[in-house]
């Protein structure tokens, strides 16, 4: 006996959306990817792409909107109950501390003075000032690379 969605099917999604906060991550999004086609997921770097693909793996809970995997609508399903396998790039960023924390981190290991200044010059250089406080798995892939 098994709880798991069968594999086969379109996967579509219908009105998906992602906010964090007063921050939207992902806007409205209706997209329909065919069973058995090939399909690419491309955009600027912060644009979505990652959280789009959270949401439908089950590992970001949608703010708006369903995901459907062949007719069953998934959207309240955990994600080890989808036929979906998702490999995302991972980078050498600690999980349980706020971009802030990762960056300063090395900094104050060496024992480095006005570190709060240098990681905020940091993090604007690479125009992420103001995601300092975010975790780092609320930032999208290129994000966490400029991070890293």
């Amino acid at each position: 006996m098994t709880n798991q969605t069968g594999p086969g099917g379109d996967v579509r999604l219908t009105g998906i959306a992602k906010s964090y906060g007063a921050f939207t991550a992902v806007h409205p999004l209706d997209l329909t990817v065919p069973q058995g086609s090939f399909f690419a997921l491309l955009g600027a770097s912060g644009c979505g792409k990652t959280t789009t693909l959270r949401m439908i793996a089950g590992l970001e809970e949608p703010s708006a909107g369903s995901v459907h995997l062949g007719d069953q609508d998934v959207t309240a399903l955990p994600p080890y109950k989808r036929p979906v396998n998702t490999v995302f790039q991972s980078y050498a960023l600690f999980p349980h501390l706020d971009i802030f924390e990762n960056v300063a981190f090395g900094l104050r290991r060496r024992g480095l003075k006005s570190v709060k200044k240098q990681v905020d010059e940091m993090l604007d250089l690479v125009q992420l000032g103001e995601q300092a406080r975010k975790k780092p798995h609320q930032l999208s892939g290129g994000q966490q690379q400029r991070v890293a």
